[in-house]
């Protein structure tokens, strides 16, 4: 079995950036990190751009894309997205390679000899918000990490993943009383904002009884969430739904401001 690797080198509301790697192979789910920073995080987990084989983009909001116009002036890394993602990264970074651009229809798949990518719909307030499934020899990755709700779709991709980049954005007490406007407010906690710890610890119940391993919490809220009340919020959820996370799962919080920990699977 070849050897797979899963992190996140940046997640947060002001960059987002996964890596998976399979045989020597690397992928980028998003691009929101500048490339000295998105070098280096590589080179922690012995990679390096040189070796990323593409960059698929979940949706054209700035903490997703902000690091593509200055990786491609170096790398001839293809970007692969769906129509309207492409579209929207040209007109938010009109000096872009968009030569490197691959239309990857929703629900549409890309293969290489380590990986097979497919695209899922993911209700969020951008053009064409996706996640993906990440197919290797070792089993499945999911990365959904801007959603407002959890579809039937969402459900079906992620089914039977080994490990899970999921998005736990805010603490709905937190956000409710916090600073934001309530027009924020009521965006982000609606059905095409994003997901809540609670709403992310009741989907998780299911991902977990049927394969998952490892999750990673992302997309936490600098101002709407903290890192201990994200983990404690899901655990409890978990274990009330007959989940043993020391046993069946483990849980970790991707960092905001630094790479997380990698699974090997």
């Amino acid at each position: 079995m070849s050897s797979v690797k899963l992190c996140t080198l940046v997640s947060g509301s002001s960059a987002n950036c996964t890596y998976v790697e399979a045989d020597g192979c690397g992928l980028l789910i998003d691009a929101g990190a500048g490339i000295r920073r998105t070098e280096a995080l590589l080179q922690s987990v012995g990679s390096s751009l040189s070796r990323i084989q593409g960059v698929f983009i979940t949706h054209e909001h700035s903490d997703h894309i902000n690091g593509l116009k200055t990786i491609l002036k170096k790398y001839p890394i293809p970007v692969l997205g769906n129509e309207e993602t492409l579209h929207g990264i040209s007109l938010a970074l009109p000096e872009v390679d968009t030569h490197r651009f691959c239309v990857l229809p929703t629900g549409g798949n890309a293969k290489n000899g380590a990986f097979s990518v497919t695209s899922f719909p993911c209700m969020h307030d951008s053009a064409s918000c996706v996640g993906y499934v990440l197919e290797t020899s070792a089993g499945k990755i999911g990365i959904a990490t801007d959603l407002g709700q959890v579809t039937d779709e969402v459900r079906s991709a992620l089914t039977g993943c080994r490990g899970l980049v999921f998005e736990a954005n805010h603490d709905a007490d937190m956000l409710h009383n916090g600073p934001y406007p309530y027009h924020l407010k009521q965006r982000i906690a609606g059905p095409c904002g994003h997901l809540s710890n609670q709403q992310s610890a009741e989907a998780l119940i299911e991902f977990v009884q049927k394969g998952a391993e490892r999750v990673y919490l992302a997309h936490l809220s600098r101002e709407n969430n903290t890192e201990s009340l994200c983990r404690c919020t899901v655990e409890n959820v978990l274990r009330r739904g007959g989940i043993d996370t020391e046993r069946d799962v483990k849980i970790f919080v991707a960092p905001r401001g630094e790479r997380s920990e990698v699974f090997e699977l």
